[in-house]
């Protein structure tokens, strides 16, 4: 009897095996159905991935081909070392500007090399473009002309330092305090953004209507001050009283 029931069990081992064995044809249709379906997932993936690479790609690809501001010159409004400052029209949002006028080499020899200085600062002032902060003048772009390159930047109606002492006179304790706190924040924000001023003087220190300190010239000055010693615009008007004796040395200066 041990024997015959031991002949059943197996019998009944066996036949699920072989149930088995017979089955492979479906398992396999369901592993390749398995397999297609994980192809179709990956696929499926990259597109989400290439569709969400592109949307976030466009606004800074749409930023570099945007095309240049349309714009009218106004009065003059300052005479700086390296160039003259205009008000402007945006033609397009009737937006006030201030256009940094700086001319360009004539004569073939300085060309080439004006022309070098010219994209530096175009780039230099995309960069620039990026930085947003309330104590900082804000850069909106470059037009290049035949004999000027314009630099467009954010109107502060108010003036500078230098032109408010001269219309009032010595400012009080509070407000000295107030521009001073201020003009330290704009400073640290450029500081950590790599960026440093290098001309700090009244005439660089802007204030608008409601009392709000914007440091400009900062940043592409370097790339301006070139460019005007090529062009023979280069002048030292009293510049230099307000440098420091490292940089009057050129023996180098760190933040």
């Amino acid at each position: 009897m041990q024997d015959i029931f031991g002949s059943v069990r197996r019998s009944l081992v066996f036949r699920p095996s072989a149930d088995n064995e017979e089955t492979p044809p479906p398992v396999a249709s369901t592993s390749s159905t398995t397999a297609a379906g994980a192809i179709v997932d990956k696929i499926s993936s990259c597109i989400r991935r290439s569709r969400a690479f592109t949307k976030s790609a466009s606004p800074s690809a749409a930023r570099d081909t945007a095309p240049p501001i349309r714009w009218r010159k106004g009065e003059l409004i300052g005479c700086g070392a390296f160039g003259r400052v205009y008000m402007g029209m945006n033609l397009d949002s009737g937006e006030l500007l201030a256009v940094k006028q700086v001319l360009i080499a004539a004569n073939s020899a300085s060309k080439e090399k004006a022309q070098a200085h010219i994209r530096e600062l175009e780039e230099e002032v995309k960069l620039l473009k990026n930085l947003s902060h309330p104590n900082i003048v804000r850069y909106l772009g470059t037009v290049r002309e035949e004999e000027t390159l314009n630099i467009l930047l954010e109107f502060v109606p108010g003036g500078s330092i230098s032109s408010l002492l001269g219309k009032f006179g010595a400012f009080p304790e509070a407000v000295i305090r107030n521009y001073t706190k201020q003009l330290l924040v704009g400073l640290e924000y450029l500081h950590k953004n790599g960026i440093m001023h290098r001309d700090i003087k009244g005439a660089n220190i802007l204030v608008d209507n409601k009392g709000c300190i914007k440091l400009a010239d900062f940043g592409a000055s370097k790339q301006v001050v070139e460019l005007a010693t090529i062009s023979g615009a280069k002048s030292m008007k009293g510049t230099p009283y307000w440098m420091s004796p490292e940089v009057i040395l050129q023996t180098g200066h760190s933040l």
